[in-house]
């Protein structure tokens, strides 16, 4: 069964910095993985990444109410993702988006934890571990 690593937390506590290193890290270490951009702005992401370690990854940064969570996912789910890698909140809206799949994907929701300083190595540190726990 695929599988969804939803990153969760609180508004502003480095949610999408944290998928967005992942992307990066994911391009560094598949560079030959073709990628195929739904969304990119200054902040955000989403995209789809083929031939990581022969999967097809999905990788939707925004996770805010009202976002383009649900559109991402949509999107995700028509390209056959093997893993969908997301942003969502502590409860609401943005989970019941997730959990709607819970039939076809298995969901693990993941603790962002806000950190005061070093976000960086603590971004770094959060991306390396759903790399770990998703196999790639």
């Amino acid at each position: 069964m695929p599988n969804i690593f939803a990153l969760q937390g609180p508004g502003n506590c480095g949610k999408s910095s944290t998928l967005v290193h992942l992307y990066q890290t994911l391009q560094t270490k598949y560079p030959a993985a073709t990628i195929q951009t739904v969304h990119t702005g200054p902040r955000d992401i989403a995209v789809i990444m083929r031939g990581v370690n022969g999967l097809v990854i999905g990788i939707e940064s925004q996770g805010d109410p009202n976002s383009r969570l649900p559109q991402s996912l949509s999107t995700f789910v028509a390209a056959k993702c093997d893993i969908i890698f997301c942003a969502c909140r502590t409860s609401g809206m943005t989970v019941g988006w997730i959990n709607s799949l819970s039939t076809i994907f298995s969901i693990h929701f993941v603790t962002q934890v806000r950190v005061a300083n070093n976000y960086g190595a603590s971004n770094a540190a959060m991306a390396a571990m759903l790399m770990r726990q998703a196999g790639i």
